[in-house]
């Protein structure tokens, strides 16, 4: 084994037993002098001796072992890869349970993420869109908020009350800084920015919202009635 690939195979051996590794980000840890072509090499040469198991183009994870075999990768290690420090967040079905909007759960699980270099990737059951926004609080709350009210008419079992709940209390805690960052980076359609601007205007937040939208167009949302006819 020459000098290169032994320095490789080192530097792949302290790291962290199974957490996903990006390739490019390994390699950057090595002197410039080495050369690309060895570390993959090396890769396939450590994954074909189970030293490292191959998740999908350009990640990894070296696999921790117990007495009865390879202990697969978790879910929860994958989500965390995408979503931990301000790097991402979970959409779709995971979202709309965690927020008490739905009984129904997905197996799959949907994020947004500015770690990936490419625009998506599918890594198991997980399905990763890049965003290139730090993913702070506020930033989450409004994407979440978007991605609830782009979506309304298609969650199942959809618990309109809780939704009430969740609009008032974003409402009244609203922060036109972060939808307006999230809206010059994501896309979602007016109806949806519609229905975000109504809900604001019933609970007297102002907001700048009507620049995305046109005064001669009816938009088709909700009414009001329909989360709180009680109010």
């Amino acid at each position: 084994m020459n000098s290169q690939a032994k320095a490789i195979e080192e530097l792949i051996s302290r790291q962290p037993e199974n957490k996903v590794l990006t390739a490019n980000q390994v390699y950057s840890q090595l002197p410039k002098s080495f050369s690309e072509q060895a570390f993959y090499q090396t890769l396939t040469r450590l994954t074909q001796r189970g030293e490292l198991c191959h998740l999908t183009k350009g990640l990894y994870y070296r696999p921790r072992r117990s007495r009865f075999g390879v202990v697969p990768l978790g879910e929860q290690t994958i989500i965390d890869h995408y979503t931990e420090n301000g790097q991402g967040m979970v959409i779709g079905y995971r979202l709309y349970h965690q927020h008490g909007l739905t009984t129904q759960i997905s197996k799959n699980v949907e994020m947004l993420s500015n770690v990936l270099q490419e625009n998506k990737k599918t890594v198991g059951n997980a399905k990763v869109s890049r965003l290139d926004l730090n993913f702070d609080d506020a930033i989450c709350n409004a994407i979440a908020t978007l991605e609830i009210l782009q979506n309304y008419r298609n969650i199942e079992d959809i618990n309109r009350q809780q939704m009430a709940e969740y609009m008032k209390k974003f409402a009244l805690n609203y922060s036109e800084e972060a939808i307006l960052t999230v809206l010059s980076h994501r896309k979602y359609k007016k109806s949806t920015i519609a229905f975000l601007a109504t809900f604001l205007g019933f609970w007297n937040t102002k907001h700048t919202l009507q620049q995305y939208l046109s005064r001669l167009s009816a938009y088709a949302i909700p009414q009001m009635e329909e989360f709180y006819a009680s109010t």
